[in-house]
């Protein structure tokens, strides 16, 4: 074990995602060779324990490098941060879903806003259950250690574009695997997708370093985002062929939904720079401390 052990110590960023993707691909190849039908136990499997791996993988690397695992964890899941990023994390996620689906429905999509409803109960579950344990928990490993990590040696702003490049690629068994969640997506929903993830995790980045370093914000963001999954209204005469998703229909919503974030990327990046925010808002203070 000892070459392995030195190996992951020289390689600290290469290790965490070599085993993030082996951890994963792991859990869902198994269920899929297994043919387990979807059900709870699958979820348990695929949408909980998976999404935990970089999470899992970062806590090998820090322990095999003999760092304590629970310094690390009180480090970066700051709560008390000033609240305007709280706002942030929440509000930008539902600015991209309905801008997205407003522009969709200017384009001819299948969106109906006569039957839009606003329910704050089911807002704030959906937040709360995203951030925990619906995808939320992946920011512990992406911001949480690969962030810090790239952003010593390449800047902000490229280490978020290299952890969204290999964050979308981790999601490959979603597009490949038969019965994969997104299997059955044409290939503009697919590009779509991989683009606008790297453009979510720059300002995931953002996110995280504006608030001192705290991935417990990435982790809202990031929940926030998939709880609004389902949001825009749709009318499903179009938007199902039976009972079947028709993906087609959906086309210009994924597309503005990623051309929107690269948009507000864009503005970001003009108020911030480039650094996101690093270095200038206190990630390496004390945990705790409110930031400004």
């Amino acid at each position: 074990m000892a070459p392995v052990s030195d190996w992951i110590q020289r390689h600290r960023i290469a290790a965490f995602f070599l085993l993030t993707y082996a951890i994963s691909w792991g859990i869902e190849g198994a269920v899929k060779l297994a043919g387990m039908e979807p059900s709870w136990t699958t979820w348990f499997f695929e949408g909980f324990l998976s999404p935990l791996s970089p999470g899992v993988a970062a806590a090998i690397v820090l322990t095999v490098s003999g760092e304590s695992v629970r310094e690390w964890l009180r480090d970066i899941l700051k709560f008390r941060v000033h609240p305007k990023w709280y706002v942030l994390a929440i509000a930008i996620p539902f600015v991209i879903t309905y801008a997205s689906g407003i522009a969709s429905w200017a384009l001819g999509g299948p969106v109906d806003w006569s039957s839009f409803e606003f329910d704050p109960i089911s807002i704030v579950i959906g937040i709360v259950l995203g951030t925990l344990l619906g995808g939320g928990q992946e920011e512990l490993g992406w911001r949480g250690f690969a962030q810090p990590e790239l952003q010593e040696r390449y800047g902000a702003f490229r280490a978020a574009v290299v952890i969204g490049v290999l964050w979308g690629g981790w999601h490959l068994p979603q597009f490949v695997f038969p019965g994969g969640m997104r299997a059955d997506w044409p290939l503009a929903l697919t590009a779509s997708y991989f683009v606008g993830i790297v453009a979510f995790s720059i300002l995931l980045a953002w996110i995280y370093n504006g608030s001192g370093g705290s991935a417990f914000l990435a982790m809202l963001m990031h929940g926030t985002d998939n709880s609004t999954q389902g949001r825009v209204p749709l009318d499903l005469d179009i938007a199902l062929t039976g009972n079947v998703i028709n993906w087609d229909s959906l086309v210009s919503m994924y597309v503005s939904h990623a051309l929107i974030t690269w948009a507000i990327v864009a503005i970001v990046v003009a108020v911030v720079g480039i650094q996101l925010s690093a270095g200038r808002s206190g990630i390496n203070s004390a945990a705790g401390q409110v930031e400004d």
